[in-house]
């Protein structure tokens, strides 16, 4: 059977939040069964479907949108959601320093280390003026 196709363009509403960004598709007549949505190797969002559009079954809608997922979003963690003709694509949002590229278990360790050494400082500093006084001060009440 030789079908003819139509495309078109869904209409798309994106809604950013802190914690994530969910993409909304709005796409009448589709069952969740005739739609798509894939991650490409290239990182890309890929979202199509298709669907019968008259009696006999040779004409037929369909519909393919590509999306830059950003460093931001955790791709592994992306859900679809279809409910009454709307297609939800929601995308967590990983944490600032992810997202940044910071590597935060380093950047603890590297903290840790620097708050050690300024204690091991202090805490010389301490000893270096407390043998001092003791040997140097005339002080009476410390006992010859």
């Amino acid at each position: 059977m030789e079908f003819t196709y139509e495309d078109f363009e869904p209409f798309c509403k994106w809604k950013r939040e802190p914690n994530s960004d969910t993409l909304e598709i709005h796409l009448p007549g589709f069952k969740r069964q005739q739609l798509r949505v894939q991650l490409s190797s290239s990182g890309n969002l890929v979202i199509s479907g298709e669907r019968e559009s008259d009696s006999d079954g040779k004409k037929r809608n369909r519909f393919r949108r590509e999306f830059n997922v950003s460093n931001e979003i955790e791709a592994n963690q992306i859900q679809a959601k279809f409910f009454n003709g709307i297609l939800y694509v929601i995308m967590p949002k990983r944490s600032t320093a992810a997202a940044a590229g910071v590597d935060v278990k380093a950047s603890t360790m590297n903290w840790n280390k620097r708050l050690a050494m300024e204690i091991i400082a202090a805490v010389s500093s301490a000893v270096a003026v407390g043998v001092y006084v003791t040997k140097y001060c005339q002080c009476s009440h410390l006992g010859s």
